[in-house]
Formats: structure tokens, sequence, C-alpha cells
């Protein structure tokens, strides 16, 4: 049991720092140095590493040794696609339901999200950003009994979770206060399709990231 917790919280961690791009593609990984990092022995590690490669956030490679993987492009939209298609269908079950109160919730994560954005001097400011977005996409599943089912989707969003990390460092990321708006708007008060098109809009901005960031490090991505 130590050695799964040990491998277990090696691969949170490392991914973690993967997913923050504090570890960038391409860079070199050091089974022996991480774990000395961790305080936890080489076996859970190299478990953890291989564990990461098959998500396809590492690379391990027999002549070139292990790496970060690139942001596969390919992975992202099928991700995004799963994504989209759930995240829909759960906001449409609570379309036309939220209680006063439910609403109320919406709103002040809207507002929290507003006031940090504007706040420069704020400690770990990005990574909350990155928390309040999840807790805005995360409220219909609450309300529904699914959270589950979210933090098991966001578990599984690899790819598409390193592209985040860019868009807070773009223009377009400066949409996501009146994007989430217009989600709830619809809601409370928008059809099927209109609910559709403002989640779609809102889930494919991820493409103006992916081409800022390929203009600037076009290493990090491959298509797959």
């Amino acid at each position: 049991m130590a050695s799964l917790s040990a491998r277990e919280q090696a691969y949170q961690t490392i991914r973690s720092r993967i997913i923050t791009m504090e570890l960038k593609p391409g860079d070199p990984l050091n089974d022996r140095e991480l774990a000395e990092q961790m305080g936890i022995s080489r076996t859970p590690m190299r478990e953890a590493l291989i564990m990461l490669n098959i998500a396809h956030m590492v690379d391990i490679k027999p002549q070139s040794g292990t790496h970060v993987a690139p942001i596969d492009l390919k992975r992202m939209e099928l991700e995004q696609f799963a994504r989209f298609t759930l995240e829909k269908e759960i906001l449409n079950r609570v379309r036309g339901r939220l209680t006063d109160q439910q609403e109320q919730e919406y709103r002040q994560i809207i507002e929290n999200y507003r006031l940090l954005e504007a706040d420069l001097t704020q400690p770990n400011r990005e990574t909350r950003l990155l928390e309040l977005d999840n807790q805005f996409h995360r409220k219909a599943f609450e309300i529904t009994g699914m959270e589950a089912h979210f933090d098991h989707m966001l578990s599984e969003l690899q790819h598409v979770e390193r592209i985040r990390k860019f868009s807070l460092q773009t223009n377009e990321n400066k949409s996501v206060c009146a994007a989430h708006t217009r989600i709830l708007e619809m809601v409370l008060h928008g059809t099927a399709d209109e609910l559709g098109e403002a989640l779609e809009s809102h889930l494919n901005r991820y493409k103006l990231s992916v081409e800022q960031a390929r203009s600037v490090h076009p290493e990090y991505f491959t298509e797959g």
C-alpha cells in the first residue's frame, strides 16, 4: 500500500507540473532526481512515469530517455469533443430548473473570477483562475449529483488542460466571464440549441490559444 500511495503521489505531482507547464514539452525526466525531490524510492517514480506514458503525457524511449510529451492536437480535439458532449447533456438537465440560490452561486463564481482576473498582484493567480473556471463548469454536475463524472472527465483532459495555461496569458482569456455569463443566461432562459451554441463557442476558444502558442513554441505541439 505504501508503494501504491507513493506511485499515485508521484503521478499526480508530475502530472500537475506538466499541466501547469512547469515541466514543458521536451523537458527530460530523470526518475532518480525526481524521486529524490519527492523523498520516495525510484520504483514508484518509474511506475508513475509509465502511467504518464500511457496517458500520453510522457514519452519513454530506450535510446533517448524519458521526456515530457508534446501537446497532441488530435487528442486535444477528441478530449474537447468528449467534454462538450457530456457537459451539454448535464447543462440541459438543469436548464430552466435553477433555484434562485443556485443562480446566485453561479453568479458569485463569475464575479470571483472577474475580481481575481483584474488583480495581477494576487498570489497563485493563474492556478486560482483555473480552479474558478473548473468550479463554474462543475456546478451543473454538482446540482445533478454527478460531480464524480466531472472529476473523472477533468482527470482525462491531459492535453486540453495544458493549453489552458497558455490561455491565461492571452487576450482571449478576457472573454471567460462574458462566456460564462452567456452560458448561465442560456441555462436560465435559453433553448437547448442556444445553450449548446454558447457552450461550444466557449470551449472552442482553446483553438485561439493553440494558434498563439504554436506561433511562439511550435516545438511544443504534434499532430499525433
